[in-house]
């Protein structure tokens, strides 16, 4: 198991006091998984604290390493929570 930092994009943008517009990023939190996909649905799964997930877009994880190895630079895979949400909900009888 490795450590990752999982990362979301938020619906929404941030806005400067200039009045600047960005996307608005944050850091979610650190979890210890096989893989970053792993690393994001155990986040989802199991939150650390509450979370209005209608917020976000999509989560991400990347590898936290000593060696510099870890950090993928945009290179990473997209989680997106709606994917995540259609995971666990029951079919309907």
């Amino acid at each position: 198991m490795a450590s990752y930092i999982v990362l979301s994009s938020m619906r929404g943008k941030f806005f400067s006091d200039r009045g600047n517009s960005y996307d608005n990023f944050q850091m979610m939190g650190y979890v210890q998984a096989s893989s970053a996909e792993d690393a994001v649905v155990a986040f989802f799964e199991e939150a650390p604290y509450p979370i209005v997930w209608a917020d976000i877009e999509y989560m991400w994880a990347e590898r936290l390493s000593e060696d510099g190895t870890g950090g993928r630079y945009g290179d990473y895979g997209r989680v997106y929570v709606e994917g995540l949400r259609r995971r666990w909900q029951q079919p309907e009888a």
